[in-house]
């Protein structure tokens, strides 16, 4: 999303501190570990990223759930992984059941997920009460990975690659470097 923008290392300490749920807490884990888009997210079955329990090193969005319609897979951290298996344990379905599951159901009375809306007004109430109210949407997270990345690595391709992005010119974009980063920059030439 135009605009949002990623949180601070405190920021994101603070916002899983306050989530009530295990679900919020992977939801907001595997955003700020994974960097995928919120309806990416939101396509995850169980089984994509569990077999009986155990958890997968890695988690794929299938490109049919991805909006450049690339398939992306991505290395799950330790933290991802542990909350990965904090939620599979505790929803206790398996296979093709979603991952993020809402209490509302389909017509046909089977599980679904949770909706982009659902996820939207959730992170809202969750930035609230970290202070955050302006520039902050589901897309802070991915906005937050990708900031990890860049600063970790220095390399925009590297960034380019973990988001899925085909041009550069989106990657760059998603860092919004600012005054204060040409400053700190230009400070250290010599």
């Amino acid at each position: 999303m135009k605009g949002s923008r990623p949180l601070t290392r405190q920021q994101v300490k603070g916002l899983l501190a306050l989530t009530s749920t295990v679900r919020e807490k992977t939801l907001l884990t595997l955003g700020f570990c994974t960097g995928y888009r919120i309806s990416e997210l939101l396509s995850l079955k169980v089984a994509d990223v569990s077999t009986n329990g155990i958890i997968h090193s890695h988690v794929t969005v299938k490109a049919a759930n991805t909006k450049t319609k690339i398939g992306r897979s991505i290395l799950l951290n330790t933290d991802a992984q542990k909350a990965l298996k904090r939620l599979v344990d505790i929803i206790g379905i398996s296979g093709q059941s979603p991952l993020f599951i809402s209490r509302k159901h389909d017509a046909n009375g089977n599980l679904k997920a949770i909706s982009r809306q659902q996820a939207h007004d959730l992170l809202k109430v969750l930035f609230a009460k970290i202070g955050e109210f302006g520039n902050v949407s589901t897309h802070t997270l991915r906005k937050t990975f990708a900031a990890r990345i860049y600063e970790q690595t220095g390399k925009l391709e590297l960034v380019q690659i973990a988001l899925g992005h085909k041009s550069i010119n989106s990657t760059i974009s998603y860092l919004a470097f600012g005054s204060d980063d040409l400053n700190r920059a230009i400070m250290g030439v010599m």
